[in-house]
């Protein structure tokens, strides 16, 4: 309510968290016959994120492809790019209005009165999901075309190698942690 949420930020692979959000909303794709598949690049950097904010933002756009997608399927696709992880979500749903295209992001708003009343929301799901994604430090976006179906991707950036731990120390350390030498015996 307040516009301020704190995040609870640790070393996170986007991957797991999209594997598990999948495995999460597969019995409703299951329940209408829709295909999910997800494609995610081998090898992707941590990233410093919330884990619970992050799986919040996959739950959000899976479930609402999976909801206005009547015939075909929805496919995730993580990816790395100059400096970020992406993440896209796209579904062979009705596709969203060019004049409701930037309306969706805002709180308590939803696409077309045709989708509404097939539909039950609350229009919070994009707004939220968008606001995590920028305390993130990244964005999210959409594209759409009537009848083409609809693609929400996400970017979250990826901190220098120098600030990510090691494996065996990544649960010890974050990002702003100064090594400081012991200076006296255990």
């Amino acid at each position: 309510d307040a516009g301020r949420m704190a995040l609870s930020k640790e070393w996170v692979s986007l991957g797991e968290i999209a594997e598990a959000a999948v495995v999460a909303v597969k019995p409703l794709f299951d329940s209408k016959g829709l295909s999910l598949e997800t494609s995610i690049a081998p090898n992707l950097p941590l990233i410093h994120g919330d884990r619970t904010r992050l799986r919040q933002v996959l739950l959000n756009l899976l479930s609402n492809a999976g909801r206005y997608t009547a015939t075909g399927g929805v496919q995730v696709v993580l990816s790395q790019a100059a400096g970020v992880v992406r993440c896209s979500v796209a579904d062979t749903g009705p596709g969203i209005a060019p004049e409701d295209r930037e309306r969706v992001f805002e709180p308590f708003q939803q696409a077309g009165s045709i989708t509404r009343r097939r539909t039950d929301g609350t229009g919070l799901g994009l707004s939220i999901s968008k606001r995590f994604v920028e305390l993130h430090g990244g964005r999210m976006w959409l594209e759409s075309e009537l009848g083409q179906g609809t693609r929400v991707s996400f970017e979250l950036p990826i901190l220098p190698a120098a600030a990510r731990p090691s494996a065996d120390a990544s649960r010890w350390f974050g990002p702003d942690t100064q090594y400081e030498a012991r200076t006296r015996p255990s």
